[in-house]
């Protein structure tokens, strides 16, 4: 019994001990970056059905609401690698069919294409301050990083205002399990992003490939009373090449 009992106590320290081993925020990194090139470089054009809700609030009230039943068109940029053009088809509006104008208090675009990020050099890491802890899991970790505070060098002249990400990242394979991301509402502005982004990421079948893709999103402005969520689901893959020939045009946003 007493040895049954050390060797539960051996592996119950030997189990903490690689709980407790989690890499640099360098080694993941390059581990992250790595999963993204191979994310944009494998992910096929697909479609997927989004289901969303937008909003403007008054304090706790929802002021005004828009409820929206779409299908999202990801199409491989056959001229720039790597990168995908994004077509929305709106359905319905309210449980309506879409007519051909309508507002909207909040909108966001390019959840597929825009934000996993980490491009390989693109984010010059000698501007941020970074941190790994643990994550929910012994196979995962946290990466946090964002602008470091004071004037910033010329290399550094591209970097979104306070810039912010967080990302929750299975250890072995760099891949990103959730993200969360923000920067000043003047950076998003300026540059046509959102100010603040959650997204959730889980598997989906793809043909006869498997691929992490985002299933959920939350987005709202700096003040937080305009905010957007939305669902995804109905993934498949394009059984042959697909042009768009005409966008439609993306709903209107009431400032």
């Amino acid at each position: 019994m007493r040895k049954l009992l050390s060797l539960l106590l051996v592996l119950a320290a030997a189990g903490c001990a690689q709980a407790q081993q989690i890499p640099t925020a360098q080694e993941l990194v390059t581990r992250i970056e790595a999963y993204a090139q191979q994310y944009r470089e494998n992910l096929p054009s697909f479609e997927v059905d989004e289901s969303a809700v937008t909003q403007q609030l008054k304090g706790d009230s929802v002021k005004w609401e828009v409820r929206l039943e779409s299908t999202m068109h990801e199409l491989r940029d056959e001229k720039n690698e790597g990168n995908f053009i994004e077509n929305r088809t709106v359905r319905l509006v309210d449980g309506q069919p879409a007519p051909q104008r309508f507002k909207l208090p909040y909108f966001i675009n390019g959840v597929f294409g825009n934000a996993l990020g980490f491009h390989g050099g693109s984010e010059s890491w000698s501007c941020y301050e970074s941190r790994v802890n643990p994550g929910a899991s012994p196979t995962t970790a946290l990466f946090e990083f964002w602008v470091k505070p004071g004037p910033l060098p010329p290399v550094c002249k591209d970097i979104f205002e306070n810039y912010r990400k967080s990302v929750l990242v299975d250890i072995a394979t760099g891949r990103v399990l959730h993200l969360t991301r923000s920067m000043s509402e003047r950076a998003a502005e300026k540059h046509h992003e959102v100010v603040f982004v959650e997204v959730d990421f889980a598997p989906q079948k793809l043909g006869e490939e498997t691929f992490w893709l985002p299933v959920s999103f939350v987005s709202h402005n700096e003040k937080g009373d305009r905010r957007m969520e939305g669902r995804f689901s109905n993934f498949h893959r394009y059984a042959a090449s697909v042009k768009v020939i005409e966008s439609n045009p993306l709903p209107e946003v009431t400032p």
